[in-house]
């Protein structure tokens, strides 16, 4: 019995190593999946002939590898099936949600964001109204939810993904938010529910893996400050998931208050609310901006600091040193490779970053920092539904088809549109 305990396992894992190859680098021959994975031919034959079976693999002609002069077949490539599964990533922010839709190779095909007054809902409204604004989007692209293999959920503030509940976000005035027991009761489809940041970190091993196989911080600064952590090649989410709250780390005992409730955390001097309250000089004990700031304001703001508004300058200034002091403290704990930084904040990185190195080169010894490469994403990068997709997928690849356990995956999505 354990020896076909650990033949299943193996199979599994081989199965699995396949769909992850095609799903980082794209259709390849077999020989090529078999050079990078470390199948043998015979292994790599075989289980492309199982997936393509299952729906999962389909063969692709490669004519442009052939050379015109040669007669015979075009080589044969093996890709992703598209139409294998189809998934859903929801991003739920301050006054919104955000519904994009990918098939089985991660190509995005339709995608909507919907206003929804969301800080002053009551808990329990929230899941009923997610629900109908996701039966909505489905059937304005001619879809059921019988078409769905899986919902990925990436929330700003606390996830708690044991529970599928939203422990805390600014994006809500209430606390302890049920999503996923209401959308999978109603609609049928497994669902999971993360931190926004992680999946940021998600989306960037989704994208290029192999450079961060180490230790990675992932920092967003924008409508608030979050972070994605990668721990030896993967992401780490900790125990609830509720892991790498950079932003909600204390800055100043008893400083500004945050959206969180409490004074004095990083998120309060280095989000976007934070920079213009320090700015507009508002005093510490006042409740912060519940509203989502218009990115308008932050980029008139910006522009003041960039002509010589001192006092523009200065609060960027204060957010570059909380966000420093705060990678001092992650960099003496973690010693990772590199930091990335992401979100619309960074669009401020000539403000913030003298500062924000001057922290960290005062926080944490130079032997600890000098080895850390500190990185920016592009602004109009958007890793929270990359990553969120990518995480549904990667799920589908190991518990549906690595298993084994698909009969007819294709679903009937022909008109989306």
């Amino acid at each position: 019995m354990r020896a076909k305990a650990d033949t299943d396992l193996v199979r599994r894992q081989n199965r699995h190593i396949v769909l992850e190859t095609l799903r980082l680098h794209g259709p390849m021959a077999r020989v090529d999946v078999g050079k990078i994975t470390g199948l043998s031919p015979a292994s790599v034959t075989s289980i492309a002939h199982q997936l393509i079976a299952e729906n999962a693999l389909l063969e692709l002609e490669d004519d442009t590898a052939r050379d015109p002069s040669q007669r015979g077949r075009p080589a044969v490539r093996l890709g992703l099936n598209p139409k294998a599964a189809l998934v859903i990533a929801l991003k739920i922010s301050i006054d919104g949600l955000e519904i994009a839709l990918a098939q089985f190779d991660g190509e995005i095909i339709a995608r909507k964001t919907y206003p929804m007054a969301t800080y002053d809902m009551p808990a329990q409204l929230f899941g009923t109204t997610a629900i109908s604004t996701v039966l909505s989007f489905l059937r304005d692209n001619r879809l059921s939810a019988t078409d769905i293999a899986r919902i990925g959920i990436a929330t700003q503030g606390l996830a708690d993904s044991r529970l599928g509940v939203i422990a805390w976000s600014p994006a809500f005035k209430v606390r302890s938010i049920p999503v996923t027991g209401p959308l999978e009761s109603e609609l049928g489809v497994p669902c999971s529910l993360a931190n926004d940041a992680n999946m940021i970190a998600e989306g960037l091993m989704a994208r290029d893996r192999y450079t961060y196989t180490g230790t990675a911080a992932v920092v967003f600064v924008g409508y608030g400050v979050g972070m994605g952590l990668i721990i030896d090649g993967a992401v780490y989410h900790g125990a609830t998931g509720a892991a790498a709250e950079f932003g909600h780390m204390n800055h100043v005992p008893g400083g500004a208050k945050c959206r969180c409730g409490r004074a004095g955390c990083l998120e309060a001097y280095a989000a976007d609310y934070g920079i213009l309250r320090s700015y507009n000089d508002i005093v510490d004990d006042d409740a912060p901006l519940s509203s989502r700031v218009d990115p308008l304001v932050m980029q008139a703001l910006e522009n003041a600091a960039r002509s010589g508004d001192a006092k523009a300058l200065l609060a960027y200034q204060k957010a570059g040193r909380a966000i420093g002091f705060g990678l001092a403290r992650l960099i003496a704990l973690l010693n990772p490779d590199r930091i990335v930084l992401s979100g619309p904040g960074t669009r401020a990185l000539d403000l913030i970053e003298p500062t924000l190195r001057a922290a960290i080169d005062e926080g944490v010894v130079a032997e600890l920092r000098q080895n850390v490469k500190i990185e920016t994403l592009p602004i109009d990068t958007d890793m929270i539904i990359t990553g969120t997709i990518d995480a549904a997928l990667r799920h589908l690849d190991f518990e549906i088809f690595a298993s084994g356990r698909v009969h007819n995956t294709v679903s009937l999505w022909e008109n989306v549109n």
